[in-house]
């Protein structure tokens, strides 16, 4: 099975560079694309103006070197300042998730008129009030703001993401040298784990619901796909619904070998002096431990219990979080993990936080 793996993702690799544009490559507009949501758009002049809704579109548009150029975000991204320290004081639009058309009418209007060089980028999601469709239709009112539909939380879509927002920007070239970048780093994935087994995988979200319904990630959803690609089985990957509900005592029926749990962070990572001591994360992790009828299972007998930092497993550092979980669920692979996350962060500009963690417990490379 590892080797159908390792021969699919060298043959996608295989048509996606020959599907490239040509380094240098200029946009000309009027651009007429079509977005992630499957909408057909056009957008008449040069971007000059970026108003994101999430993390993952803050740091793509970061990535491709139009940061200067966001005017208005979603209000949680103000408080990413570790990451995002130049949008704390742009105009916030209201939650990633709820958003506030008549602020984003304001910040797109000069004067009398609103100029097209602006675009909204939202995800997707065509059933939710925050899908691409429905923040257009919420826009109307307003002429002129185009809208765009762009996920890059999907590890087998993201390079058509980046693709496509680098056309919108002009900045193909920034985007083939990430694209570049993204690729050996999820080919050194692939062949460090090539040949080896494949175990099973729980992977939480919470447990707000109690050991009597813990969410998880089921058929179709990024954390399924990310598990696939970094050597494990998803113990839930077989269920229809892409964010099921499961029970401990089916997760105990299981049998993982690994559990792994998410947690999120402002900052980048997690303080390593923090974490050893009275954390969060040792709480989460004891309390996964201590729970009844799991003590033969092999991820808690064999102690590969872990919490991972949650804002790495999505967008455009989701091979830093594959990277993590490959290493997570094959100790012995010839992965390092903290020099891919290096090098994404100089990507982005930033330093490597010296004192951080990215997994509880920590992982000790060689």
């Amino acid at each position: 099975m590892s080797k159908v793996l390792h021969s699919c993702l060298a043959a996608i690799l295989c048509i996606i560079m020959v599907s490239l544009p040509s380094m240098g490559e200029e946009t000309e507009y009027p651009l007429t694309i079509t977005d992630s949501a499957g909408r057909t758009i056009t957008i008449t002049m040069p971007v000059q103006r970026i108003i994101v809704l999430s993390t993952d579109h803050a740091e793509a548009v970061t990535m491709l070197g139009d940061a200067d150029k966001i005017v208005a975000v979603s209000d949680n991204l103000k408080l990413k300042t570790e990451i995002f320290p130049g949008l704390k004081d742009k105009q916030g639009v209201g939650k990633w998730n709820e958003v506030n058309f008549e602020a984003i009418g304001e910040v797109a209007r000069q004067g009398d008129a609103i100029v097209p060089d602006i675009i909204v980028i939202a995800y997707t999601y065509p059933d939710q009030p925050y899908g691409a469709l429905n923040v257009a239709k919420g826009l109307e009112p307003f002429e002129n703001i185009t809208v765009v539909g762009l996920d890059f939380y999907k590890p087998e879509n993201l390079t058509q993401d980046v693709l496509t927002l680098g056309k919108i920007l002009n900045r193909n070239d920034e985007a083939l040298k990430y694209l570049d970048w993204l690729n050996m780093s999820r080919k050194s994935v692939s062949d460090a784990i090539d040949e080896k087994s494949i175990p099973k995988v729980y992977f939480e979200s919470n447990n707000k619901g109690g050991l009597g319904s813990l969410a998880t990630y089921g058929m179709g959803s990024g954390i399924n796909e990310m598990i696939n690609r970094s050597g494990g089985h998803n113990i839930a990957g077989e269920l229809e619904e892409m964010y099921p509900k499961v029970t401990w005592e089916w997760v105990v029926t299981q049998d993982p070998s690994a559990i792994i749990r998410i947690q999120s962070s402002d900052k980048i990572g997690w303080d390593g002096q923090w974490a050893q001591n009275n954390s969060t994360l040792k709480e989460i992790r004891n309390e996964i431990i201590s729970r009844t009828g799991g003590e033969k299972m092999p991820a808690i007998a064999g102690n590969n219990v872990s919490v991972i930092y949650w804002d790495m497993m999505f967008g455009m550092d989701s091979v830093v979080g594959q990277t993590y979980l490959a290493k997570l669920i094959h100790p012995d692979a010839d992965l390092h993990p903290e020099e891919v996350y290096r090098e994404y962060l100089q990507f982005l500009g930033i330093d490597f936080p010296e004192d951080r963690i990215f997994v509880y417990p920590a992982i000790r490379e060689e």
